[in-house]
C-alpha cells in the first residue's frame, strides 16, 4: 500500500436528503426547537443509522462540512447590519460545532466529538479525518458529511452544493465493506459534493466499484472491496 492511501471499513451509510420528523422525535422538544433544517439533516441521518446499527450513540463522531450553519449565520450578519443586538443563543449555535453539541446531549453521546472543514476538499478531508482516527485511537468512528445550499447572496460565489444532505458512514478497524482512499494526480470528472456524496452512497451499498474525483491539481478515489 502507498503512503496515500488509507484503508477502512464500512459497516454501514446511509444518504438523506430531508429531515424526518419520526426520527427527530427522539430529541427533546425543547432541545428540537432550536434545531435549524441543517441540523435536522445532520441529526436524522444519525438517527437513521442507530436504527440499524447498536452503539451508534456511544461512538466518537467527525463531522465534515465546508459552509457549516451557514442560513443561521447569514441572518446573524443581517442583524449586524440592521444594527441590532446578536442573539447570544443564536450566535452560540451558528458555530461548527454546535449541532454535535446538541446531538451528544440528545444522546448522551460523551464520545470524542470532531468538526472539520476544508474548502472544496471537505469531503475527501472529512474521510481523511476518520479514517486516521480508526487506525489510530478508535475501533469505530462515525463520520458524518453535511451542507445546505448556499443562501442567495453567496450564489455568485458559491453554489455547492446543488442539493442539501447529510451523508453518515460507520467506519470500522476490522469489520464491513473495504474501502481504500488514495489521493493522485489521474485524470477525473469534476462533481458536485452532492453528487460526489450520492455516486458514493451507491458504490458502498453495491460494492466492487470505483470513484474517482478531481479537486483542482489532485484527484481523490474511493476503492470499494
Amino acid at each position: 500500500m502507498r503512503a496515500s492511501q488509507a484503508k477502512v471499513f464500512v459497516a454501514d451509510s446511509t444518504l438523506v436528503t430531508s429531515e424526518c420528523r419520526d426520527r427527530l422525535k427522539q430529541v427533546p422538544a425543547s432541545m428540537r426547537r432550536r434545531l435549524s433544517s441543517y441540523s435536522k439533516l445532520i441529526v436524522t441521518a444519525i438517527m437513521e443509522l442507530a436504527e440499524r446499527e447498536k452503539g451508534v450513540h456511544n461512538t466518537p463522531v467527525v463531522l465534515a462540512t465546508r459552509h457549516g450553519d451557514l442560513q443561521r449565520t447569514e441572518k446573524l450578519l443581517r442583524t449586524l447590519v440592521q444594527g441590532e443586538v446578536l442573539s447570544p443563543t443564536q450566535f452560540g449555535l451558528s458555530v461548527n460545532n454546535a449541532v454535535l453539541g446538541q446531538y451528544s446531549m440528545a444522546v448522551d453521546n460523551q464520545q470524542a466529538m470532531t468538526t472539520i472543514s476544508g474548502g472544496e476538499e471537505t469531503y475527501p478531508l472529512g474521510w481523511l479525518e476518520a479514517i486516521a482516527q480508526v487506525s489510530n485511537e478508535f475501533e469505530r468512528v462515525l463520520l458524518v458529511v453535511a451542507d445546505e445550499t448556499p443562501p442567495e447572496v453567496y450564489r455568485k460565489q458559491q453554489n455547492s452544493p446543488i442539493h442539501a444532505f447529510a451523508q453518515a458512514v460507520l467506519l470500522d478497524r476490522e469489520n464491513g465493506r473495504e474501502v481504500i482512499l488514495d489521493q493522485s494526480r489521474e485524470s477525473a470528472e469534476h462533481y458536485d459534493a452532492y453528487d460526489v456524496a450520492e455516486k458514493l452512497q451507491h458504490c458502498l451499498e453495491q460494492g466492487k466499484q470505483r470513484l474517482v474525483v478531481n479537486y483542482g491539481a489532485n484527484s481523490w478515489s474511493w476503492h470499494v472491496s
